[in-house]
């Protein structure tokens, strides 16, 4: 949900993913028409956009905001967006990608602080570390705009072709410091998920 327009009593907001349906149009004019305070609203299927008038005597934009990111998750079927469930089952495929990359990156630094380093798990550990940062992320909006890749470059600029493995791991902390990241922005998807049913 992205806020278009705002003022005291007035909010305008546009929802990239929700399909104004006939029943979801009914689901937000009865939850909307429910809410003391609300004052009138207008529903524009078309470009996605929902217009809310409400009291700010009775309301805060906060509780206005809340109550508008719920009808993002609606789905035809069910309350559970289907954004939800792919973004959980993508959190996990990342997760495992990036765990499998901290194992290889610390089998890597391992062998070389005993001084027995190993120049096959190096290169495997490099090339796991890049498949695991250029697979972050949404492929519709794009992957470039994700920290992670955006170090992977710049480090990889800096310190040179010969610490690819030094890149790869500071490529990949950042990668875990987006994926803490992603978990708190499901984590709250969820929270609203079941504040709404």
């Amino acid at each position: 949900m992205l806020i278009l327009h705002e003022i005291p009593g007035r909010i305008r907001v546009y929802y990239e993913t929700l399909v104004f349906s006939e029943k979801n149009c009914r689901r937000i004019q009865t939850s909307l028409s429910q809410k003391e305070g609300i004052i009138d609203f207008r529903i524009e299927p078309r470009i996605t956009t929902l217009t809310v008038r409400y009291d700010p005597e009775i309301l805060e934009l906060n509780e206005v905001v809340r109550t508008l990111l719920v009808f993002q998750l609606y789905n035809d079927g069910e309350h559970i967006s289907k954004t939800y469930v792919q973004g959980q089952k993508s959190f996990e495929r990342e997760v495992q990608r990036s765990a499998t990359s901290g194992i290889l990156l610390a089998t890597s630094f391992g062998l070389k602080l005993l001084g027995y380093p190993n120049v096959l798990i190096d290169t495997f550990a490099t090339v796991f570390t890049g498949y695991t940062i250029l697979s972050h992320g949404d492929r519709r909006k794009g992957r470039i705009h994700h920290p992670d890749i955006l170090t992977a470059f710049i480090t990889s600029f800096t310190l040179g072709p010969k610490k690819m493995t030094e890149v790869a791991l500071t490529s990949w902390v950042i990668n875990v410091l987006e994926l803490i990241n992603d978990y708190q922005k499901l984590h709250n998807h969820q929270a609203l998920l079941q504040k709404s049913i």
